[in-house]
């Protein structure tokens, strides 16, 4: 009998419920009231919505990274506390009557680990993540991914990768070596391509040494897949801790050359300097991958996460960098990691996260 290590299930769409308003105008509407299963269908271009939703149930990497597990159960309670979320007036007026082509819901992968280690289920989970946030950026979407933990980061950016290249890529479940999965007949293609630009928002760095992938790992997969094409890294981490570091690592990240925004820089530095070091990053690149990990917040406002922070960086300052990086135009793929429900209060976590997807939402459907 063979083993299902990995599984992408269809929307759940129960999940998207809230409150009726029978007695408004039809303004009164909600974001569980425009969701709907994701269009794929290659054969019509832009088929699919203008946001695909994508959960990455796995914290197989956490389980690798030594963190505390729990992260898989995320994704639908994400969207739960997104799908009570109101849709602004400037969406309503501005799309008016092609509202129901905004969202559409693809799913979720699985990583079936039985709560141990186990070889080859968290990349096998990458590359169908991947597939599936590639063929929603080539009919025309904007992937935002729902993690699980940070491995996803791999994955998206594999996506990224995939639809940029112009490959038809299969589905395999062949993950013996990852890279060869998204590497072939692209080569040639590497002078062509894009230049990619990476933001994360994070208490950690994630470019860790590993014999193994994890969570710790995923921007170090990145620099190392990129220099293997011959194309620049470009890393921008924002909300960086010196206490979730170590010397080791702040060493790696100068020679990738890293871009380093410290959680002080962030509290102590006026925005205008910290824009600007943001808006320099972006006109480097062509393409933006944008990536949040819910740790680079206090724990006092996210408790439910991986790896709490114990100063962070403030969620104000989160949306307001957001805003601006969506602002470029540039971001391709979006991503949302270690929410970790185990820890959660009052699913406080979850709605701070599900604010955040949001913000990233409206921001990319006002400059369309």
């Amino acid at each position: 009998m063979t083993t299902i290590n990995v599984s992408h299930t269809a929307a759940d769409m129960s999940r998207w419920t809230g409150r009726a308003e029978p007695f408004e105008t039809v303004r009164a509407c909600y974001w569980y009231q425009l969701a709907k299963p994701y269009v794929f269908d290659d054969a019509i271009p832009r088929a699919g919505q203008r946001i695909g939703l994508v959960g990455f149930a796995c914290d197989q990497g956490v389980r690798r990274n030594q963190g505390r597990v729990g992260a898989r159960a995320a994704p639908p309670l994400i969207r739960q506390a997104f799908a009570a979320l109101p849709v602004i007036a400037e969406l309503q007026q501005r799309f008016d009557n092609q509202l129901p082509t905004l969202l559409g819901d693809a799913g979720d992968i699985h990583c079936h680990d039985n709560d141990d280690f186990a070889e080859n289920t968290l990349e096998q989970a990458q590359v169908k993540y991947a597939n599936t946030v590639s063929q929603i950026i080539e009919q025309g979407g904007l992937p935002i991914g729902l993690g699980g933990g940070h491995a996803i980061a791999y994955g998206s950016f594999l996506g990224l990768w995939q639809a940029l290249s112009s490959e038809t890529d299969q589905p395999t479940n062949d993950v013996s070596n990852i890279e060869n999965h998204v590497k072939s007949n692209v080569e040639n293609k590497a002078s062509t391509m894009p230049t990619i630009g990476v933001i994360n928002f994070d208490a950690h760095l994630d470019i860790r040494q590993s014999d193994v992938a994890t969570s710790g790992t995923p921007f170090r997969q990145i620099a190392e897949h990129l220099d293997k094409q011959g194309q620049p890294f470009h890393y921008c981490c924002i909300g960086v801790s010196r206490f979730s570091n170590t010397a080791a690592l702040f060493d790696r990240a100068e020679q990738l050359g890293v871009h380093i925004i410290s959680d002080e820089d962030c509290t102590n530095k006026k925005w205008k300097k910290i824009a600007a070091k943001i808006e320099a990053f972006i006109n480097e690149v062509d393409v933006v991958y944008l990536t949040i990990d819910m740790d680079c917040l206090p724990s006092s406002i996210v408790p439910g996460v991986s790896a709490p922070a114990a100063y962070g960086i403030e969620l104000s300052f989160v949306e307001r960098a957001v805003k601006l990086i969506l602002s470029s135009g540039k971001v391709k793929v979006a991503d949302i990691a270690e929410i970790n429900p185990t820890f959660d209060i009052d699913s406080r976590s979850c709605k701070v996260a599900a604010r955040l997807l949001a913000t990233i939402i409206e921001q990319h459907l006002l400059i369309l």
